[in-house]
């Protein structure tokens, strides 16, 4: 028989029979590594561990920016190590892999999931596996040193993994995982259905995550009431989600209301509270049954202000919602923009609201003192209309019309009768067409897009935003789209593990990219200072001075944030040394070579900055 790990190849290992004395064990050794600390609970992790502790595994959890990967590893001598990886982290999970598999090899399981798994475990090239694309060689390959890759939930996966890898038998069978062995050329993957029933599974193993980071004395905590969402915004994971688990399962699954309050009575007796986040993409769609029971015993049960999100079209429609989270206790609320460009809100991110519904919701939340978050993304590719005056009007005009009708399917109406093809347009005929153009939305230059978004958070009176540019990540529609249109190559392994650095679009200057980057700073200013958008627009965001737009940026989300949006008390010491700790974890969002530098300069290391990025895990 083969290795289980390796598949029939035996290659450096002794066989099934040393395979089965490393796993044949009641109780394995379970490292959970993640790359940085956050103010969030990484749910994810604590779900994960929890269920291995069902199995009777011992979990262990190691923070790569601690710098201590190498002394905890040889400490513990996991038997699996595991990692939940977005795009751009995996990057630096895949260094620190390589280094734990070059020391413990076949004696340990090196597992990956997350959304880069599911969405890009085709590319992601396994350990010892030879993996190559025919006829795709501009295609990239991910070298991992992984052994499994797992795809979508993984609530039954994992534990079913572990029995296996306990019991020294195959995992070559088992559903949402892809091997060496089990590999498909289609890059199909056999996945069960989804989970449907949330009550079963066991309470977060917050005690875990709490005992390494920073969370065990923040004052606020996350849970997720529900997962999954209906909508098809196009920069969202949850479209490509939604295909892949069609005809598996109800893609909006809750707890029940009991279920969900007595593990947050638990969590509160545990570990002291101030504030509760909700963090589920759309924590209620309507008033119903749910909802109302929510609003009747939180406040009874748990009587924390709390923090959650949902949709401004959801909330014109059934404002009702509004009064029931506002007698639950509710203290802020988030409703993403994402665009004030009428546009680019309902042809390149499909968000499916108008103006008007942003209007009421906003207005409706501002009447009922819930202080609003919204994000808001800016450098989007759109199309860029011709000035009236250029030389090239005609051909860049009627390029850009085949484009909307042909790649959009706009329905131009009257407009390709009014300005024909090959005929020379006067001066009027060209002003006409530019501002029937303008009414949907388009615009001459790719800044007036993110003009249009930061005036729609000002104008609505949003009290804390955020304005991160467009990264593209596998799986999402508009990174087809800017793959498409030329201004994205596919290679997402250069990208920086957060999108709050400059664009990585090819289809922007570098002037471009500066007053991209300058005003998804300065927005928020704007948002406090609101006065100072047109000198901002005029002056500030053409200049080289980001570092000083850092800063601002920084002193506004620390007072917004701990003030409007979470609000809680902390002694003097604790707020200085939260504070610390936020603007060094906003400088690494922020910035890839002012983040890299400080965790240089933290930790002494001697490693290139490329080998550090995101944080350091050498010793």
């Amino acid at each position: 028989m083969g290795n289980p790990l390796l598949g029939d190849d035996l290659g450096h290992c002794d066989g099934l029979f040393k395979l089965r004395k490393l796993f044949c064990k009641d109780r394995m050794k379970v490292l959970f590594v993640m790359v940085k600390e956050d103010f969030i609970d990484p749910m994810n992790i604590e779900l994960l561990s929890a269920l291995a502790k069902r199995e009777g595994h011992e979990t262990f959890l190691n923070v790569l920016e601690h710098n201590n990967l190498r002394e905890e590893v040889k400490a513990i001598r996991p038997d699996v190590v595991a990692y939940s990886a977005k795009t751009g982290e995996s990057n630096v999970m895949y260094k620190a892999n390589k280094w734990i598999k070059s020391e413990l090899g076949d004696r340990v399981c090196a597992v990956m999931g997350g959304p880069h798994a599911t969405f890009n475990h085709s590319r992601m090239r396994l350990y010892e596996e030879d993996l190559r694309f025919e006829g795709e060689a501009s295609l990239p390959i991910e070298d991992t040193q992984l052994d499994v890759l797992a795809v979508g939930e993984a609530d039954e996966t994992w534990p079913w993994l572990l029995r296996n890898l306990a019991k020294g038998e195959s995992i070559h069978e088992i559903p949402n995982t892809v091997t060496r062995k089990n590999r498909r050329l289609d890059g199909k993957v056999t996945l069960k259905d989804r989970t449907n029933y949330l009550d079963d599974l066991p309470f977060l193993d917050r005690e875990m995550v709490y005992e390494k980071t920073r969370l065990k004395t923040f004052g606020m905590r996350s849970f997720m009431a529900s997962r999954g969402c209906p909508f098809i915004c196009t920069y969202c994971f949850n479209v490509k989600f939604n295909q892949i688990y069609r005809g598996k399962g109800k893609t909006i699954n809750r707890y029940s209301v009991n279920r969900m309050l007595t593990e947050l009575e638990d969590m509160v007796r545990r570990h002291p509270t101030q504030f509760i986040k909700f963090y589920d993409d759309v924590f209620t769609f309507r008033t119903d049954e749910w909802l109302e029971d929510f609003a009747e015993q939180y406040p009874r049960r748990i009587g924390l202000p709390f923090h959650c999100l949902t949709r401004a079209d959801l909330v014109r429609r059934d404002p009702q919602i509004i009064d029931c989270l506002k007698k639950a206790g509710i203290k802020s609320i988030s409703m993403s923009i994402e665009s004030g460009n009428a546009f680019i809100r309902e042809h390149i991110l499909k968000r499916g609201m108008s103006e008007e519904d942003i209007k009421i919701a906003f207005d409706l939340c501002h009447k009922n003192n819930i202080n609003t978050f919204s994000n808001t993304i800016l450098a989007i590719p759109a199309p860029i209309v011709p000035y009236p005056d250029a030389s090239d009007f005609e051909p860049k005009a009627q390029a850009l019309l085949d484009h909307l009708e042909g790649y959009f399917k706009v329905n131009l109406g009257t407009t390709r009768q009014d300005f024909p093809r090959g005929q020379a347009l006067s001066t009027s005929k060209r002003k006409e067409l530019v501002d029937r153009l303008q009414v949907m939305g388009l615009r001459h230059r790719a800044l007036d897009y993110d003009i249009d978004s930061v005036d729609c958070n000002v104008d609505n009176r949003v009290v804390f935003g955020e304005f991160p540019e467009l990264h593209p990540y596998p799986g999402t529609p508009v990174t087809q789209y800017t793959i498409d249109i030329g201004a994205f190559d596919g290679d997402f392994e250069k990208l920086h593990q957060n999108y709050q650095t400059e664009s990585p679009f090819l289809c922007y200057t570098e002037e471009e990219k500066l007053q991209q980057l300058n005003l998804s700073l300065l927005a928020l200013v704007l948002l406090v200072f609101p006065s100072w958008r047109n000198f901002t627009l005029r002056h500030l965001i053409h200049r080289k001075w980001t570092k000083a737009y850092f800063a601002m940026y920084f002193v506004a989300k620390a007072y917004l944030i701990g003030f409007k949006i979470y609000p809680m008390r902390y002694s003097f010491r604790h707020i200085l040394r939260t504070v610390k700790e936020s603007f060094f974890t906003e400088l690494l969002k922020h910035s890839r070579d002012e983040g890299e530098r400080f965790y240089e300069k933290k930790v002494n290391l001697s490693a290139p900055s490329s080998e550090v990025l995101g944080g350091p895990w050498q010793s």
